[in-house]
């Protein structure tokens, strides 16, 4: 049996997104302070609502799964922009170009997504939802294999 969409997630969702871009719009600062209170824990708690059960019984699935949607992308687009940061100081587009070492650390910065470019600044948000999805896996996964033996016991 084919599942329904629940319109009003995507809805919740969608304001979301479009409170997210009203907030980097250079709106009033009352505003921005208002929308930065719910917007982004919103977007994540839709987005652990709409988890899939199979990821929660097939782990490596899970796991898997969020890696290649969050994790990847982030790596893809950080190396490209750092690999064209020196390009972009060329064309003032950057105050200053790195030297052979600080690409290197930003380099393991990236692996270790405790950083990013610059022009990339809106990437934290891959970060947060790709540690966030992770840890939702994990505590899901174990607690239902916990709940599931103490039901064998009670």
């Amino acid at each position: 049996m084919e599942q329904k969409r629940n319109c009003a997630l995507d809805i919740a969702k969608a304001i979301c997104i479009i409170l997210m871009v009203i907030g980097h719009s250079g709106c009033p600062d009352y505003l921005r302070r208002f929308i930065y209170m719910f917007h982004m824990p919103c977007f994540f708690f839709i987005s652990g609502y709409l988890l899939n059960d199979k990821y929660l019984t097939n782990l490596k699935t899970g796991l898997w799964r969020k890696i290649k949607g969050s994790y990847y992308p982030f790596i893809k687009w950080s190396v490209i922009f750092l690999l064209l940061h020196n390009v972009f100081a060329y064309l003032y587009i950057y105050d200053a170009s790195y030297s052979l070492k600080e690409i290197a650390i930003k380099f393991v910065r990236i692996l270790t997504m405790t950083g990013s470019e610059q022009l990339l600044g809106g990437f934290c948000f891959l970060i947060s939802l790709c540690w966030a999805s992770i840890a939702t896996i994990l505590f899901f996964h174990f607690t239902r294999k916990s709940n599931k033996s103490l039901r064998l016991w009670g």
